[in-house]
């Protein structure tokens, strides 16, 4: 007869048993899954390329869908490549007409708004809707500008917007090739094919989702978000796309990227089967799921928390290399701005926008908030792009009193009779310390500074109806050609500056056209000076490209036009496994 001793004995091994059994099943599994977890700083609009306006949403949908080109993820300078071309389109000599072949073998994800469920192959028609699209009335296209006007026929098309209806500029001339025609030459019009806004999409996927096409994304790129896109999850998943076409890790890059480039060259992309990604927009949570080891990276360059783990030159602190953090840091093609609203008469006053850039003491502020990582920036266009703004000294840097003399001059002696400017913001802490900052500045020649946080969705609709006095914004261009700098200068309702200087829109649209490189950089140098001198905005800093990660996370790309990283990234599941357990 057995004891009840030997009973609990035998219950109490099965038990530990069972435990022992699910969690090593557990840990296979994780194993078995090579999976990234990062995080999206903001809320993410919807998964319609068309309606793509800032990095974290670009992040995104750039793992679902592809255009004809891309960039190179390990070069700098910047360099296009092809990514649904086959090739470099053939250019007419007056450089209006490109011909472009699509590769073959492309295929649509799996979705049942196709035949069967079963995804279907790429032609040249796909990108003639989806250009269509983007200048059809019914969608609401932040970036239209990019394409208003440029391709023949497009914008006679959309008083009808029929997509029976051919347009002259736009032709498949067979399942795989594709004819653009240009209105006039355009010197970036291959940049603008590498943006989402020329994304390709599927128009079976439209039609059979209708409105609700925006939260169900299919495409050709290397991940399917998982159970479609939720306006209120604050994670999304993304799996390995089954149907993806052989796509592999480059066998060349900068010296920088060598030992990456040695080890995975050749290997077939993604690396990873799955991506996790929470929306954290709190600089906090953020970090205390990183350091709980959550989440494998995320880029910090403008979170208040990695100032606390860095040294006095920007290098983390030992204590944080131990526990296996790892942090990235290049130059980067941004620039934070401080952004006059024109529409106030106040700032239609040179002398204003002047003293009040040479009250603002951008060095002690790169020092504050970046220890001196970011650079200070002597007009619009970062170095990074334009061979280190060619020399170009600020000639209304920090100055204060220069910047007292200039108010003077504009009225307002001492602040005397200058409304209070108020000053919107992100709701982050990093943005309301640097707000503050700013604030501190002005009251120094006299001038009052109100912050007003708001969400993000209500800082972009504010900034876009021009109901801000001053906002704060990190202006990331679209592409490496300066004109996309330039274009919030010209386009009064891009980044909110409502402002309007002819002589400046003339010369940027002459460069624009001119396909000359020598002669378009010529150009840019003297509209990068025109900004300078007439200061539209005061032009902070250019900060640094910052990402934090694990040592188990063993490539990190660090490029400002290439969305689609995350297909580059290896994690050894190994040693997350091993260091998270």
């Amino acid at each position: 007869m057995i004891s009840k001793r030997t009973i609990l004995l035998l219950m109490a091994v099965w038990v530990f048993g069972t435990i022992y059994y699910q969690e090593y099943n557990k840990k296979k599994q994780l194993l078995a899954t090579p999976t990234l977890n990062n995080i999206s700083v903001r809320a993410i609009n919807g998964t319609d390329p068309l309606r793509i306006q800032d990095w974290s949403s670009f992040e995104v949908i750039s793992k679902i869908y592809e255009g004809l080109y891309t960039y190179h993820c390990f070069k700098r300078p910047f360099q296009l490549v092809p990514n649904l071309a086959e090739g470099m389109p053939i250019v007419s000599s007056d450089g209006l007409v490109y011909t472009f072949k699509i590769k073959k073998g492309v295929i649509f994800q799996d979705d049942i708004c196709f035949r069967n469920g079963k995804g279907r192959e790429l032609k040249a028609a796909d990108f003639v809707f989806s250009l269509k699209r983007v200048v059809d009335p019914k969608n609401t296209v932040p970036y239209l500008a990019l394409i208003d006007g440029k391709i023949k026929g497009l914008d006679a098309w959309k008083e009808q917007a029929d997509y029976a209806q051919e347009v002259e500029g736009l032709k498949a001339l067979d399942d795989y090739t594709l004819q653009i025609t240009l209105t006039q030459p355009c010197a970036t019009f291959l940049n603008f094919l590498a943006m989402p806004i020329a994304f390709v999409v599927a128009k079976e996927a439209v039609v059979h989702y209708g409105s609700e096409f925006l939260n169900h994304p299919v495409g050709t790129g290397p991940f399917m978000l998982e159970g479609g896109f939720n306006p209120q999850a604050k994670q999304l998943t993304f799996v390995k796309n089954p149907t993806f076409r052989e796509v592999l890790f480059p066998a060349e890059g900068d010296a920088l990227y060598r030992p990456i480039i040695e080890r995975y060259a050749g290997k077939r992309l993604p690396l990873v089967d799955k991506v996790v990604t929470d929306i954290i927009v709190e600089d906090q949570p953020r970090w205390l799921k990183m350091k709980n080891g959550e989440i494998d990276m995320q880029q910090v360059s403008d979170a208040s928390f990695i100032l606390g783990l860095t040294g006095p030159k920007g290098e983390l602190l030992p204590e944080w290399s131990k526990k296996r953090l790892v942090l990235e840091q290049v130059p980067a093609a941004r620039t934070e701005l401080f952004i006059y609203n024109h529409s106030h008469e106040i700032f239609k006053n040179s002398y204003v926008r002047q003293a009040m850039s040479m009250a603002f003491d951008r060095v002690s502020y790169n020092q504050k908030f970046y220890k001196g990582t970011a650079q200070v920036a002597q007009s619009l266009v970062p170095p990074l792009l334009m061979d280190n703004a060619n020399g170009l000294e600020d000639p209304y840097g920090y100055n204060l009193e220069r910047a007292k003399e200039y108010l003077a001059k504009a009225g307002f002696p001492g602040g005397q009779g200058f409304p209070v400017v108020t000053l919107d913001i992100r709701p982050e802490t990093s943005f309301k310390d640097k707000a503050e900052f700013f604030a501190q500045c002005m009251a120094h020649i006299g001038i009052q500074v109100q912050v007003v946080t708001n969400i993000w969705t209500e800082l972009l609709n504010k900034v876009t109806k021009g109901a801000t006095m001053m906002h704060m914004l990190t202006w990331y261009p679209d592409c490496p050609d300066l004109s996309t700098f330039f274009d919030i200068i010209m386009d009064k309702k891009l980044a909110g500056l409502h402002y309007e200087n002819t002589t400046f829109n003339a010369l940027l649209h002459k460069a624009m056209q001119t396909v000359n490189e020598a002669e378009r950089k010529r150009l840019y140098v003297e509209l990068n000076k025109m900004v300078a001198e007439e200061v539209p905005m005061i032009c902070a800093v250019h900060p640094s490209l910052q990402m934090l990660h694990y040592n188990w996370v063993n490539n990190v790309p660090c490029n400002d036009f290439s969305g689609s990283l995350d297909a580059y990234i290896a994690v050894d599941m190994v040693e997350k496994v091993k260091a998270t357990k």
